[in-house]
C-alpha cells in the first residue's frame, strides 16, 4: 500500500467511490452502493488508514470519501427497522477515524502544516459530525451493550481538538468551520461524555468556544453560541432533579466561576456592537444562561452599568428593568421568541445612548 503506484491506484479509486456516492440521491440508490462496499471493501479502507496516515494525498481523498458516504443527504442513509447497518457503519468509520487519528497526533509536522495535519483533521471532524448528525444511529445502544466505537471515536477526535492551539482554528476558515460545528453537535447530544471528561479539559473546551465568541464572525460566533446555549438549557432543565451529568457540569465551572460572567458579557458585546446578523443566535443563550445562573447576568449587569456616565447609567438600568420584567422561567420557544424581542429593543434603546 506504500507503494507510490499502489498509491495513485487508491487515490484514484477513492475519488471515483466517492463521485458514485454523491450521485446516490435516494435510500433505493444508496443501500445498493452500501451493499458493494460493506463489508468487503471496509477492511482495505482500515488498512489504508494504518498504512497511509503519513500520505496526506491518499489520506484526504479516502476521508472525503467516508464523508460523503456518511452525509445524509436528502435523507437517502435509512435502513430497515430491523437492520443494524446504521449502527454497522458508524463503527466502521469510527474504526477508521481512531486508526488515521491516533496516529497523526503523534506524526510531527515536517513543512506544511495545513497539509500535513490539519486539513486531515478538519475531514476527521468533518466525517465524526455527519455521522453524529445523520440521525440513522441510536448511539445509546453503544453503552448499553458495551461498544467502545462510540466512546474511542469522541475521545480521539477530542484530543484533536485539544492538540490545536485556538489561534491556529481561528486561523483556517475551514478548520473552525468543521471544529465548532463539531463541538456545537457534543454540546448538544453528548454533555454526558463531556461531563465525564477532567474538569481542566472541559473549561478548556468552553474557553475555546469563548474564544470563537469573542472573534465576532457570524458563522462561527453562532455555532459558539448554540454551544453556550446547549449547556446553560441542559443546566437549567435540570435544576430541580439534577441527573449526575448535570451535577458534573456544575462542578467544573465551579472550579473558574468567572468564566461564564466572561462569556455573558462577550453575549451582551455581541448584542450591542456585533453584527446585526448574527443577532438572533446571540440571544438565544443570554435567556439560559440567565435562567441558569442568574448571579452571572447580575455581575454583567452591574460591571456595564459601571462603565457608563450618571446619565448613562440611569436610563441603562430602566432598560435591564424592561428587559427582564416578567422573564418566565421556561425555555419554551414561545418564551425565547418573546425574549428574543426585548432584546431586540433593549438593543436599539441601548445603542442610542451607551458609552462604548
Amino acid at each position: 500500500l506504500r507503494q507510490p503506484p499502489v498509491k495513485v491506484a487508491l487515490v484514484g479509486a477513492l475519488r471515483d467511490l466517492r463521485g458514485i456516492t454523491a450521485a446516490t440521491h435516494n435510500r433505493r440508490t444508496y443501500g445498493l452502493l452500501f451493499e458493494a462496499l460493506y463489508p468487503a471493501a471496509f477492511p482495505l479502507f482500515k488498512r489504508t488508514a494504518e498504512m497511509c496516515y503519513d500520505s496526506p494525498e491518499v489520506m484526504i481523498a479516502l476521508l472525503k470519501f467516508l464523508q460523503e458516504f456518511a452525509y445524509n443527504k436528502g435523507q437517502r442513509v435509512q435502513f430497515d427497522q430491523s437492520s443494524a447497518n446504521g449502527i454497522l457503519l458508524f463503527r466502521e468509520v469510527s474504526e477508521i477515524l481512531c486508526s488515521y487519528g491516533s496516529r497523526i497526533l503523534q506524526m510531527p509536522v515536517a513543512h506544511d502544516i495545513w497539509k500535513e495535519k490539519y486539513k486531515g483533521v478538519r475531514l476527521v471532524l468533518t466525517v465524526l459530525s455527519c455521522t453524529l448528525s445523520g440521525g440513522y444511529v441510536n448511539f445509546g445502544v453503544f453503552s448499553l451493550y458495551n461498544d467502545h466505537a462510540l466512546k474511542n471515536a469522541l475521545e480521539v477526535s477530542l484530543q484533536l481538538c485539544l492538540s490545536m492551539p485556538i489561534g491556529d482554528v481561528i486561523e483556517y476558515p475551514k478548520l473552525s468551520k468543521a471544529f465548532f460545528t463539531f463541538l456545537e453537535i457534543l454540546f448538544r447530544s453528548h454533555l454526558d461524555v463531556l461531563s465525564n471528561l477532567e474538569s481542566a479539559i472541559f473549561l478548556q473546551l468552553v474557553k475555546m468556544v469563548h474564544q470563537g465568541l469573542v472573534t465576532g464572525e457570524p458563522p462561527m460566533s453562532s455555532l459558539c453560541a448554540h454551544c453556550v446555549d446547549h449547556l446553560a438549557s441542559y443546566i437549567f432543565l435540570h435544576q430541580r432533579r439534577p441527573k449526575p451529568t448535570a451535577i458534573k457540569i456544575r462542578e467544573h465551572l465551579s472550579v473558574e466561576p468567572g468564566l461564564l460572567v466572561e462569556v455573558m458579557s462577550t453575549l451582551f458585546q455581541q448584542l450591542l456592537f456585533g453584527s446585526q446578523s448574527n443577532h438572533w443566535a446571540v440571544t438565544r443563550p443570554i435567556l439560559t444562561l440567565t435562567l441558569a445562573y442568574e448571579e452571572v447576568f447580575r455581575a454583567v449587569r452591574d460591571r456595564l452599568l459601571q462603565s457608563q456616565d450618571e446619565a448613562c447609567r440611569t436610563k441603562l438600568e430602566e432598560e435591564f428593568a424592561n428587559l427582564m420584567n416578567d422573564v418566565q422561567q421556561s425555555t419554551e420557544t414561545t418564551n425565547r421568541d418573546k425574549f428574543t424581542q426585548r432584546l431586540t429593543i433593549f438593543r436599539w434603546n441601548v445603542r442610542s445612548f451607551i458609552c462604548c
